[in-house]
This record gives C-alpha cells, structure tokens and sequence, in this order.
C-alpha cells in the first residue's frame, strides 16, 4: 500500500523549493540582462508563480492519490486513475494508465532506499521499488537505466519484494507440475483408450464363441 500522506508532504516540499529556485533564476536573468526592468521582471514572475502555488498541494495530492498497486496471480498491476491537474479544469485532466507485468518475465526486483537531499534542501524520504524484465534496460537522455516498472512511496517496499518473489516462485512450480502432469495425463488417457478397446474386442469374441457352439448344437442335433 502506498504512504499517501509522506508522499504529499515530500511533493509539495519538492515542487515549492524547484518553483523558489526558478524564480530566483529568472530574477538574476533579469537583473543581468536588463537592469532597468529588474523589479517589473521580478514582479511579473511572482504573478506568474502564484498561480501554481496557489494549487500546489491539489496538484501533489491529485497524482499520488490516484496511483493504486496490487498483486494478482497473473502479475504486478499498477494502475494511475483519470485525474485532475494544474488549475483543475477538466480541458487540464489525465488520463488513466495502467501496466501489467507478468511473473514469469521478471528478471529483476531491487528497493532503492532514500539517502541525500533532492534540490539541496528537500530530505528524501520515499523508497522506489524497480522491477526488471528480460525487455526492460534501455536509458533514459541522461544515461540512467530505466526498469520496467517504478513504483515510488510504498509503507513496506520489502513485504512487497517478498511478495513478488514468492509469487514467481509459486508460478514457476505450477508451470513445471503442469509440463509434468500433461504428458502423465495423455499416457493415462491412452491407457483407458487401450483398455476399453480391448474390453470391446474381448465382448465380440465371446459373441462370436456363443454364435458357434449354438451353431455346433444345431448341427449335432440334426444329425
């Protein structure tokens, strides 16, 4: 199950401190390039911020509650319900996603565990969970393997490990009981096919003998 409120609080702390850093930079911009429209270019970027600022939290919270994870007995789900974003109208809204992978295509589950700040002053605090597949290992622009599935902001990552694991296992066994039961259930078929062929030869045998001796009796008796 995921930490929703850790993973609101960890947001709006993120995207406050990117929103201060951009404002600062676009006012040392100004300030270098046009020294005379400092204070109306520092102005006209605290109006444009305030807008997101002011739906900063509604944005953090809209995407990480609509995240939703579970485990089936045919793979890992994670699904991203319909949700609003930026202002909340509905010309802004996302779609759904969802993803599935399947058990028997895992290669790979690690938990990368939170250490060091994000934008200098913002502790992490989530864990992120990657799932590989045997088609997953391609990189992102900045050189970064990219897994199959992150999942980021989970209570317990590790349950979650051991479930999966536990899971593959369990496939995989019912996979080989299968490969070996198919070919012993064919030869048990086969085997009754037999012995019911035979049970119908041996009935039209006995017809048969029955047909000769009252064929014998007959002739003896004309005799």
């Amino acid at each position: 199950d995921f930490d929703y409120p850790l993973m609101e609080d960890f947001g709006v702390k993120w995207r406050l401190v990117k929103m201060v850093f951009f404002s600062l930079y676009c006012g040392f911009l100004s300030f270098v390039s046009l020294h005379q429209f400092m204070y109306y270019g520092v102005f006209i970027i605290a109006i444009i911020n305030s807008f997101p600022l002011c739906f900063l939290r509604r944005n953090v919270r809209w995407e990480a509650y609509s995240q939703h994870l579970c485990v089936t007995r045919d793979g890992i789900r994670f699904v991203q319900d319909k949700r609003k974003s930026c202002l909340g109208w509905a010309c802004a809204d996302k779609g759904k996603t969802s993803k599935t992978v399947p058990f028997d295509k895992i290669t790979d589950c690690d938990i990368q565990e939170p250490a060091g700040n994000t934008c200098i002053c913002v502790t992490n605090v989530l864990s992120t969970v990657k799932v590989d597949t045997a088609s997953s290992g391609g990189r992102n622009a900045h050189g970064i393997a990219v897994p199959e599935l992150a999942i980021t902001g989970l209570k317990d990552p590790y349950r979650f490990k051991k479930l999966v694991w536990a899971m593959k296992r369990s496939t995989a066994s019912y996979a080989t009981v299968e490969q070996v039961a198919t070919p012993v259930m064919s030869q048990v078929t086969q085997s009754n096919e037999v012995s019911q062929l035979l049970k119908e030869i041996r009935d039209v045998l006995q017809e048969q003998t029955k047909m000769l001796q009252m064929n014998a009796l007959k002739d003896t008796e004309m005799v």
